[in-house]
């Protein structure tokens, strides 16, 4: 009689999810697993392990990568025959939302070769404040005042990019204990800063713009929160975009309930769609956070925050707690590009890639979801048939990475069929072609997909 098989879990040391897949390989190695046996749930697994749904996922995914698994469309996930000879594409990595370097690659040192290698000792080697120079503040304040009228020189702190200021705001606005309500697919940043604060999220209704003014209202008095993030433009996952309407009604309804906003605008200057921010709408009680992570290159750590008087000083604290020194070199860089012009011509440069882009990914996928402003992510619906983790896994199998809806959810209740791939991700577009061509062949051939089942 075959063994049952009784997985051990190491108690420390390395990721989650290998553990995960350690304990398969474990139980093939001691025949408590056999080719064919059928295994537990995702869910039964991630009870079994003591983790979340997300992290079953990227668990068997790297065992199917491995060739350790197999899982019929609608049957369950298995351990695959071992004479089975699993392919080992090159690995297209479309999971992680990046931008292409190689687009501004000569602006960028053309503009450093230019700064003097004094000041670029000094603002390497220095310590640096966020309350940048009064000539800086200038340049960064009108750049941003395009997208967000409120930005005064007086009123802006930089940060080392947005996740550090999305941070910060948890520091001054949450305790430990307390709700925030998000959208219920968000950025994965913000989940983990939840979780590294002790703070509940909670999703809101949302439909094809993003959270809705009654879902909003509902949640505020549900969950007694008092502090909503929003991401107007573009959102990571979904590339939803907020109206000019909706926006004042979603202030409202913060206004009502007395309520602060983190705004997430590290999307609209790519966007550029001209529609007022929320602190446009309600400067009193939003803060808003900006960059160059999403419109010049994914390493200019250098984000903006545009703050209500009330909150300045314990923001500034909060920077300083969480990241010693100010972000110095890439102040100097952004300072000399937003002069000399090259910071717009970085930006129009991957507008126009992002187009071209999304369009590709229109042509060869089907399940896109249509949006009109450029952006490097695009939010996909699996093939009929398929769940999000089935189709991710397979994927995976053919040599394509995507991040399924479970890496975004708040909750695990009425997950969309759906993924997020990184448009930016690839050097180029030929790269790029070939993943797609690759995911577009899984739903054309049901009767070989295989993937991991939720």
């Amino acid at each position: 009689m075959k063994k049952k098989w009784t997985p051990s879990i190491r108690s420390a040391g390395g990721p989650k999810y290998m553990a995960l897949v350690e304990a398969l390989e474990s139980g093939i190695e001691k025949g408590e697993l056999c080719p064919g046996d059928r295994l537990p749930s995702h869910r039964e697994l991630g009870d079994m392990f003591g983790v979340t749904i997300a992290t079953v996922t990227k668990a068997m995914t790297e065992a199917a990568r491995r060739g350790i698994i197999d899982a019929r469309v609608g049957s369950g996930t298995f351990i695959r025959e071992r004479n089975v000879e699993v392919p080992a594409p090159d690995v297209i990595d479309l999971s992680i939302n990046t931008l292409p370097p190689d687009i501004v690659a000569d602006l960028l040192a053309d503009t450093i070769a230019r700064i003097p290698s004094e000041r670029l000792s000094r603002d390497l080697f220095n310590y640096s404040s966020y309350a940048i120079s009064p000539h800086h503040r200038q340049l960064g304040a009108a750049w941003i005042a395009q997208f967000c009228t409120r930005a005064r020189p007086e009123n802006l702190l930089v940060t080392n990019g947005v996740h550090q200021g999305l941070l910060a705001a948890f520091g001054v606005l949450l305790r430990a204990g307390e709700s925030a309500i998000c959208e219920p697919l968000t950025y994965t940043g913000i989940k983990r800063i939840a979780e590294y604060r002790g703070v509940k999220l909670v999703g809101a209704k949302c439909d094809e713009e993003g959270i809705t003014p009654d879902g909003l209202e509902s949640e505020l008095r549900r969950s007694e929160a008092k502090v909503v993030i929003i991401t107007t433009t573009t959102q990571n996952p979904t590339t939803a975009t907020l109206s000019e309407k909706r926006r004042q009604a979603l202030a409202e309804v913060c206004r009502k309930s007395d309520a602060w906003i983190i705004e997430d605008g590290v999307n609209i200057p790519l966007a550029n769609d001209g529609t007022p921010s929320i602190a446009d709408i309600a400067p009193e009680r939003t803060i808003h956070l900006t960059g160059f992570s999403k419109c010049v290159a994914s390493g200019f750590r250098l984000g903006y925050a545009v703050l209500p008087e009330q909150v300045f000083s314990a923001f500034h604290d909060a920077l300083v707690s969480t990241q010693w020194t100010g972000p110095g070199f890439y102040s100097e860089l952004a300072a000399s590009m937003l002069a000399n012009g090259v910071m717009e011509q970085c930006i129009a440069r991957h507008r126009a890639e992002a187009a071209a882009r999304f369009a590709l990914a229109q042509r060869l996928l089907g399940g896109v979801r249509k949006s009109t402003l450029p952006a490097y992510h695009a939010w996909i619906s699996v093939p009929t048939g398929w769940s999000a983790e089935e189709f991710a896994a397979q994927a995976a199998q053919m040599g394509v990475r995507v991040s399924p809806a479970s890496h975004f959810a708040v909750s695990l209740a009425d997950l969309p069929a759906a993924y997020r791939i990184s448009l930016g991700a690839c050097a180029n577009r030929a790269l790029l072609e070939e993943g797609l061509t690759r995911l577009a062949t899984i739903g054309s051939a049901p009767s070989l997909a295989y993937g991991t089942v939720i």
